[in-house]
């Protein structure tokens, strides 16, 4: 993929991130790995890192109008499964497919989340194996980031949602390349991402930053389990938290 190598998140290191036996108490038994949304659906502050995590999910599934008419979903950067689950559940009707470049994630989501309605299928986000205009909505909960290019895979969200089909995003924006967001993915502001967006086909909706409910308060957490240097890494180098909407005009 193209992009500085030395920016590259490797899969070993995708699944050290994830893996890391730190991070797994801190998330508990939920098998997700975001930095949450801190505020409930009424709007009370959210307490613990599993409850916002699931939030984050729940958060995806609201900002989709037309959830209850989808019928085909695709989860990208799916991580261990438990979020392709949690869509599966928000979207009643429809089949859910959780794509991840990482073998060893892929393995245990099959193991552990695959069903009659959810499979798991190991893909690279910027090379898709579907056919144009066989989605109705695509997710990608706090990983286009990692993509070389993000707007590659905006490319291919505009070549797989049907006319009307939606792609929510919750992603992150930096001032720099950081050791995971790759200079190749330059979009510095909201309206950076608006004109990616567009340039790959796509109609912005909704773009807001929600900063102040995702990044501070999980920082937060990583302070207070003495996680000092990560804290202070993505409260310095993160910009921006955007929760973003946009829909293949067709």
């Amino acid at each position: 993929m193209p992009g500085d190598d030395r920016l590259r998140l490797h899969t070993d290191d995708y699944d050290f991130a994830i893996l890391h036996p730190a991070f797994r108490r801190l998330f508990g038994t939920t098998d997700l790995y975001n930095y949450g949304y801190w505020r409930s659906a009424s709007g009370e502050p959210i307490e613990t890192l599993p409850e916002a995590a699931t939030r984050l999910v729940s958060l995806h599934i609201d900002t989709d109008p037309q959830r209850d008419t989808a019928r085909t979903v695709l989860d990208v950067g799916c991580g261990l499964g438990a979020c392709t689950a949690l869509f599966a559940a928000g979207y009643p009707e429809a089949t859910i497919t959780g794509i991840n470049y990482s073998a060893r994630q892929i393995a245990y989501a099959n193991d552990t989340y695959a069903s009659a309605r959810i499979r798991f299928l190991q893909m690279d986000a910027t090379a898709l194996d579907f056919p144009d205009q066989s989605v109705d909505c695509i997710h990608a909960v706090e990983a286009a980031m990692h993509f070389r290019p993000r707007s590659a895979f905006f490319a291919e969200a505009r070549r797989l949602l049907v006319p009307g089909g939606r792609l929510i995003l919750t992603d992150v924006l930096a001032d720099r390349p950081t050791s995971f967001i790759p200079s190749v993915n330059d979009e510095r502001t909201p309206a950076d991402y608006a004109r990616s967006l567009q340039a790959a086909g796509l109609e912005p909706v909704e773009i807001r930053d929600i900063r102040a409910d995702t990044i501070l308060p999980f920082a937060g957490v990583m302070h207070r389990s003495a996680m000092h240097a990560y804290g202070r890494e993505i409260e310095v180098s993160l910009s921006a938290y955007l929760l973003v909407c946009a829909v293949n005009p067709g």
